[in-house]
């Protein structure tokens, strides 16, 4: 139970390293409109593993043939379609002359900093224009853990609480059944 508390602990702090480093690297200069979406709704930049010029994108993303294991939040699945409505909001891609999406892009890198995230296997080359999210590519799996405010995201629109050794530093995990 140490170690795994200790490899908890770990992990969230690396992922908040990445949610920072993203954050500090994202291209100011690319707004949506720019070109083509991919992993729309996944968290970080579009699908990652790629760049604009020099500017590495970052997203949260483990890629193999054509295929992304990525990790998606209440927050991502917020975000995403508020930039498509507003490209030039809060760490959209554009040059942030409004302050739209600055709720959602927080709400964001709070799921990510406290864990409150989900996987899925994404096709990274599947390109979404549309601004909506498609839900059944996206939504949290049974067992997958979501914040108590995201429950409509499980795939199952159905929920229950956390077991005490599931919550470990997650107060508001609730589990998708």
């Amino acid at each position: 139970m140490t170690s795994l508390i200790k490899n908890s602990g770990l992990r969230a702090l690396a992922l908040a390293l990445l949610v920072i480093v993203s954050a500090t690297m994202a291209p100011v200069s690319q707004a949506r409109a720019a070109g083509p979406e991919f992993c729309f709704g996944a968290s970080g930049q579009g699908c990652g593993n790629w760049t604009i010029g020099q500017m590495p994108r970052v997203a949260f993303c483990v890629h193999f043939a054509g295929f992304g294991l990525c990790k998606v939040s209440g927050g991502s699945l917020s975000h995403d379609p508020c930039c498509a409505d507003n490209p030039n909001g809060k760490m959209c891609g554009g040059n942030e002359s409004s302050t739209s999406c600055t709720l959602a892009w927080t709400k964001s890198v709070d799921r990510a900093i406290w864990g409150y995230q989900w996987t899925r296997m994404i096709e990274t080359n599947l390109v979404n224009n549309t601004g909506d999210v498609v839900r059944s590519k996206y939504c949290a799996n049974r067992g997958s853990g979501v914040h108590s405010n995201d429950t409509q995201h499980c795939c199952s629109s159905r929920s229950r609480g956390a077991y005490p050794w599931e919550n470990i530093a997650r107060p508001s995990l609730k589990i998708c059944e």
